[in-house]
């Protein structure tokens, strides 16, 4: 499909604000391609893993950029550094001192990019405003998807095309050959998402990551289970949450996993946030996919499964987007509910999602499950077709006019 669907995203209105500006965020969230794509800036200079320079607009190295982009500022021209942070301190400061004139923006994927703009002791403090580049918005992948696939598949696309990698992949196939495909073929990528981060950060990728990622992967998520199992492992050295918690803090700095809160405690849990994540590190912990070619037909009922979940996960992060709340999550093994959104720590909305047929047994089932809730109560469904005078019933295309009318 490559990028047919030209996804507008907020971030490019939010690129044009007055003032110098960073860009940062995980690799493949689509930074590059929206500051050359969909910008469009005067001048565009990339900086390359061995320290050489690469633009299309200007010849440029490292003796002459300061100067140039200095220059270029001075002239009111609009200039992007993509990995800036491959620059030397020493450009950077030069280059600042042009500061306000033109429009500079830095792009960068490390995890110390916001520490080295932001730290109290940086010499480039107060000269750039921070844009994080995350996942698409539910907004702008719904809106999107929706003028090229019927409602249905809009939904199944938009969950994990979100991750704007995926986009030039998909080629018009079910959701679970295409996730199959790219989880079995595409493994190198997908550890990339993960590995660049820190080889860009400290040039190593350390046990301790890896393995808590393997693990939020498979569906550990409490940070005491994560720190008792890496213990037995021999890769940390106490079996106590205080030694792994930077590493999970420093993990959603970077949009790879995000903590949620559990709805009536202080406990959070966490999710790998890329959708694409969670499926293949599931699938390696349940099928060892990163050493053996496991059949179509044998991960299957898994894939569904988790497709069927990180559905959910999408459609909490639409209903948090409308009410402008936050997502959280009820876990009980009497109720069924997917999500609860926020605000102020109230409920103001609860909901379920069954990716299937939608029968009046589930209805009753739902309304049971959902009584001491005072707030609103959402029913998504693949196929349904029935009413309720407190619950609203969402099919596909009731999902989608609601994006588009919010």
């Amino acid at each position: 499909m490559g990028y047919i669907i030209n996804i507008i995203r907020e971030e490019t209105r939010d690129l044009k604000q007055k003032g110098w500006i960073l860009l940062y965020g995980r690799r493949k969230t689509g930074k590059t391609y929206l500051l050359r794509n969909l910008y469009h800036p005067d001048v565009y200079i990339l900086v390359k893993r061995d320290g050489s320079l690469w633009s299309e607009d200007i010849t440029v190295d490292m003796t002459t950029i300061s100067d140039k982009i200095r220059n270029l500022l001075d002239q009111n021209k609009i200039v992007v550094i993509d990995e800036f942070q491959r620059l030397s301190e020493s450009i950077l400061e030069e280059i600042v001192l042009s500061h306000p004139r033109g429009k500079l923006i830095l792009s960068g994927s490390s995890l110390r990019v916001v520490h080295k703009i932001f730290s109290p002791s940086s010499t480039l403090l107060g000269f750039f405003s921070p844009l994080k580049l995350s996942l698409i918005p539910p907004r702008d992948i719904i809106t999107s998807l929706s003028k090229k696939f019927n409602p249905e598949l809009t939904i199944e696309l938009s969950t994990f095309l979100r991750d704007p990698w995926l986009i030039p992949f998909y080629s018009n196939e079910k959701i679970e050959r295409f996730l199959y495909r790219i989880t079995t073929n595409l493994q190198a990528t997908i550890i990339s998402l993960i590995g660049e981060i820190f080889t860009e950060e400290e040039r190593e990728i350390t046990n301790v990551y890896e393995a808590l990622l393997s693990l939020i992967g498979s569906g550990v998520f409490k940070n005491k289970e994560l720190a008792s199992i890496l213990y037995s492992r021999n890769v940390i050295s106490e079996p106590s949450s205080s030694h792994i918690n930077q590493y999970i803090k420093n993990m959603e700095e970077m949009d790879l996993i995000e903590g949620c809160r559990l709805y009536g405690s202080k406990m959070r849990f966490n999710r790998l946030k890329s959708p694409i994540m969670n499926i293949y590190y599931y699938l390696d912990d349940k099928y060892n996919i990163s050493e053996r070619c496991a059949g179509f037909n044998e991960v299957k009922p898994t894939l569904n499964k988790l497709i069927n979940s990180e559905i959910q996960n999408f459609c909490a992060d639409i209903f948090a987007e409308f009410y402008n709340g936050r997502k959280e999550y009820f876990l009980s093994p009497d109720k069924e509910i997917d999500f609860i959104i926020t605000k102020r720590n109230k409920p103001v909305c609860v909901g379920e999602v069954k990716w299937g047929e939608v029968k009046e047994n589930d209805v009753k089932k739902f309304e049971k499950n959902v009584r001491e809730f005072n707030c609103d109560k959402v029913l998504v469904g693949k196929n349904i077709d029935l009413e309720h005078p407190e619950i609203t019933l969402y099919d596909p295309g009731d999902i989608i006019e609601l994006v588009k009318k919010h």
